[in-house]
């Protein structure tokens, strides 16, 4: 149901309209967070330096760490995506 609802976006401003509307200032902080903390894992970098880097708390370094070690062939393919828009 949700990819369906995203999908329908025509725009990149109708896209971030429903991002907005579906996810809080926040989260969708969070969300972004969590990529840069993808990428820096990615690079080579210890969680201490990710937390440095991204900055964010150890803990939460922790968390994507987890994520990224169990799902690495995933994000990866999406990694490139990600650095390009950066």
């Amino acid at each position: 149901m949700l990819y369906q609802l995203f999908q329908s976006t025509q725009s990149e401003a109708e896209f971030t309209e429903l991002l907005e509307l579906t996810f809080t200032e926040h989260e969708r902080a969070m969300m972004l967070e969590r990529w840069r903390i993808f990428d820096a894992l990615d690079r080579g970098l210890s969680q201490r330096e990710v937390a440095k880097e991204v900055p964010c708390s150890i803990v939460t370094a922790t968390r994507g760490a987890k994520v990224y070690r169990e799902n690495k062939e995933q994000i990866r393919k999406y990694l490139p995506l990600w650095r390009k828009a950066q």
